[in-house]
């Protein structure tokens, strides 16, 4: 195709991905049509409670002789989760700062318009466009952490002079903090995972139904904070890189980007042909190969933006998790 044919493909496809914008949330909506959720200042208790096997047999005999039981720590008071991981343990208190999430995920009509404007037709390969074919009010899916890094670049140098506070990937901490929405529990409705077809597209409503792709964001309940599509969809991108447990994590919400295994990145909340386990608040992801390059069919992501001199999201201040 010649350049000025590859103009006018990009023109109409920047038309049309303008038309596919999001209606306003309550935070803020950008220039391209985003819209954030007023995440408020708090502390939460991040990871699961983890029962050891082993240790729930001489546990028992402890308990009955009056003494102390052995094993992780479960600070938060939460019941003991037996499909727990290693990666979520210990559990641990984090202090977050107010700060804005995306309502939904970055939705495929989002991501032309970077593509269109960006001039990034290289990423429209064979394997985006079988990935991506469910409209433009659908999750985009097929991206790498490289290609989101990319996205935000493009939209931190795109916005208004207004718009002042830059755009980014969540830390886990504060991904976490998002999703659960004061909750404790398994998922921020609950423990029960036969509701989570009201919230969630995975694997037992979607991917195990032959439906082996993503579906339009905000179709589905949302959590106590407004957020859309928390579990499931897209495994979302965060800033942080992979760690086998989270001894020594830091508890002030920042990413944890030393210390790194490898050069894998996280992933979190799950897709649509993920279990019921793994789109819990909790479970953590990373790809097998170096993430910043691999790209998969369930690989989404969601933006985050700090506040600009504020502390907390409309005067509110969240309470710990119970």
């Amino acid at each position: 195709m010649n350049s000025n044919a590859w103009g006018s493909a990009l023109a109409l496809l920047a038309a049309l991905a303008g038309g596919a914008g999001m209606a306003k949330a309550d935070g803020f909506t950008n220039h391209i049509g985003m819209s954030f959720v007023d995440i408020p200042a708090g502390s939460f208790f991040m990871g699961s409670c983890k029962a050891n096997v082993t240790l729930s047999v001489e546990n028992k005999k402890r308990i009955f002789m009056g003494l102390q039981p052995l094993g992780e720590p479960c600070p938060s008071g939460a019941e003991v989760i037996p499909e727990a991981a290693d990666d979520e343990i210990p559990q641990h208190a984090v202090n977050i700062a107010a700060f804005q999430m995306g309502k939904t995920e970055v939705t495929l009509g989002q991501f032309k318009q970077f593509i269109a404007a960006a001039e990034r037709t290289d990423l429209l390969s064979d394997d985006f466009i079988a990935a991506n074919q469910q409209g433009d009010d659908a999750a985009v899916s097929y991206v790498s952490w490289e290609d989101a890094q990319q996205f935000i670049a493009w939209l931190n140098q795109s916005k208004p002079p207004e718009d002042a506070d830059a755009y980014r990937l969540p830390s886990e901490a504060e991904w976490e903090y998002a999703a659960r929405a004061g909750s404790n529990q398994r998922y921020h409705f609950g423990n029960d995972p036969a509701l989570l077809g009201e919230y969630a597209w995975y694997g037992a409503n979607a991917g195990d139904l032959g439906e082996k792709h993503t579906h339009a964001v905000a179709a589905k309940k949302p959590n106590a904070w407004g957020l859309y599509d928390m579990h499931g969809n897209v495994w979302e991108w965060i800033s942080d890189c992979w760690h086998a447990n989270y001894r020594n994590a830091p508890q002030d919400g920042r990413a944890w980007t030393w210390g790194c295994l490898g050069n894998f990145h996280l992933l979190r909340g799950g897709s649509w042909p993920a279990s019921a386990d793994a789109v819990r608040a909790a479970y953590r992801h990373s790809e097998v190969l170096p993430s910043h390059i691999v790209r998969g069919a369930g690989n989404g992501f969601r933006l985050a933006r700090a506040f600009d001199s504020r502390q907390t999201a409309n005067g509110k201040q969240a309470r710990v998790n119970p």
